[in-house]
């Protein structure tokens, strides 16, 4: 699904909403953040106790990815909070260490935390895109 530049993803940064317009090459403004934190989940490696985003869908999108580019070993847990349903992503050769999640996407709420395997803080920058 190909999306207009009035079609908006609306994701919250802690407290702060910002509505990032996804334009016509399907790409919208990366968002930058320090990955890492105290709690340790188990199985995608360390995380902080509080997201660092959340996406709010409105529709399904029929192609959406998210790539972390950070140093260390960093990690991307998504969770679909009415559910429970969790995707943890560690980087593999194929996308040169770096988590990505790719496909299809139900309307709802994502938490999205990005994480390091070793408990390490590192600026990373994530990237949405819609383009396949």
């Amino acid at each position: 699904m190909k999306l207009s530049v009035a079609q908006f993803l609306r994701i919250i940064f802690l407290t702060t909403v910002i509505s990032v317009a996804v334009v016509d090459s399907g790409i919208t403004q990366p968002i930058k953040g320090s990955s890492g934190g105290s709690i340790d989940s188990k199985d995608c490696g360390f995380i902080s106790a509080s997201p660092h985003h959340t996406m709010r869908l409105s529709q399904r999108m029929d192609y959406m990815r998210l790539t972390v580019r950070a140093k260390g070993q960093p990690t991307l847990l998504v969770i679909e909070p009415t559910t429970g349903q969790r995707f943890c992503v560690l980087g593999d050769q194929g996308s040169g260490l770096l988590p990505e999640i790719s496909g299809s996407w139900e309307p709802g709420k994502y938490d999205v935390y990005v994480g390091d395997r070793t408990g390490n803080r590192y600026p990373f920058t994530l990237s949405i895109s819609t383009n396949r």
